[in-house]
């Protein structure tokens, strides 16, 4: 994903430079008529269908995407029979049929992964010498297919931005064109040199979704986080932070995407804090950090330095590790303060608890 990190891509019609990450709507991707459909027949359909899948599994522990796809393949066929006249009104075989070619497109990505020299989701794959877009090609035929029904407006957009999503998350995007990656930021294919005809498909239908809807599939932001913190010592202090962060996805809470497969890095480039002493508010200490790692379940600051005031005339320099847990826009950890007057040390803290609830609450600049 180095390359994407690189690359500001946008739709300028989409997002703005300065944003909200948990309000921009250009993030959100459309509801999914088919996937929420109120039709008992294509309810009772799926479920039955479900209870048969975990019946393979069930049965097939170590080799159950065989059976699985050829459960659903031979399904998808039955409903073709059903379907030959696709500009006929909606009906529960139509709809049941779209639903079908959905589940086996995210069954393909997510769970079978690659089988032979077809790889779905080059994120989880090794796709090392990977010759050819076949599996790229079957997923966005899939999801062509269900477009081609026509079932809701809803439904075709969702499946367009599912369209866009997956070609950003599983590698796809990046994999076209290793040399040059200008393409999508310019919306010209004809950036694109001496690659093959599936790659050039591929690139053409990521094109033309992203013209058709102002989904944005990319995820990764820089932005300003805003938090408050704590610690307790040998007293206990509390105020604020400011930090300036990169952020992978706008979810905090999630660890590990489930289409890539990438854990959620977040760090701080750089940040301040300001804390009180509850117990003495004429003591403050100030705080500033540099590349504070937040990897899932794990916080790292370990290039910290601050001043204490209140203690003498002038600030007092320290230096103060930490290390601990994190969780979405939690963490709790541990901290070492050394203060470098050796004067000043008894009346100083020595180890610290700390806590704080932290998240990038603006955006500065566009997705990538």
């Amino acid at each position: 994903m180095l390359s994407t990190i690189l690359l500001l891509t946008s739709n300028v019609f989409a997002q703005k430079f300065i944003g909200i990450p948990f309000l921009d709507k250009c993030i959100k991707m459309s509801p999914c008529d088919l996937c929420d459909t109120k039709n008992p027949k294509t309810i009772a359909y799926m479920d039955s269908i479900e209870v048969q899948l975990e019946k393979i599994n069930s049965n097939n522990e170590s080799n159950w995407q065989e059976p699985t796809l050829e459960l659903i393949n031979k399904e998808i066929q039955r409903f073709s029979q059903l379907n030959t006249n696709l500009d006929a009104a909606l009906n529960p075989e139509k709809e049941i049929w779209g639903r079908l070619k959905l589940l086996k497109a995210t069954i393909l990505i997510q769970n079978v992964i690659s089988i032979k020299d077809t790889v779905y989701n080059l994120a989880l794959s090794d796709y090392e010498g990977l010759d050819n877009f076949s599996g790229v090609t079957e997923v966005n035929k899939l999801l062509e297919e269900v477009i081609a029904l026509n079932l809701s407006e809803s439904t075709n957009r969702y499946c367009r931005e599912f369209r866009l999503k997956y070609m950003n998350e599983s590698y796809a995007l990046d994999q076209i064109s290793l040399e040059d990656f200008s393409w999508y930021e310019m919306n010209d294919l004809k950036i694109l040199k001496g690659i093959s005809e599936d790659r050039m498909n591929a690139a053409r239908t990521f094109l033309e979704d992203k013209k058709s809807t102002d989904y944005v599939p990319f995820s990764s932001f820089g932005g300003i986080g805003v938090g408050a913190v704590g610690a307790y010592g040998k007293d206990t202090w509390a105020g604020y932070e400011i930090s300036a962060e990169h952020v992978e996805y706008h979810n905090p809470f999630l660890l590990i995407h489930p289409l890539s497969g990438l854990p959620h890095l977040r760090f701080s480039l750089i940040g301040t804090s300001y804390l009180w002493n509850m117990n003495d508010r004429s003591k403050q200490d100030l705080t500033i950090h540099i590349l504070n790692f937040k990897h899932p379940l794990l916080n790292i600051n370990l290039i910290q330095f601050g001043a204490h005031y209140g203690l003498a005339d002038k600030g007092k320099w320290f230096y103060r590790p930490e290390i601990g847990f994190s969780y979405g826009i939690f963490k709790l950890g541990y901290s070492y303060n050394l203060t470098f007057d050796k004067s000043l040390r008894s009346q100083t803290e020595k180890s610290m608890l700390t806590f704080g609830i932290s998240y990038p609450l603006f955006r500065l600049g566009d997705y990538y």
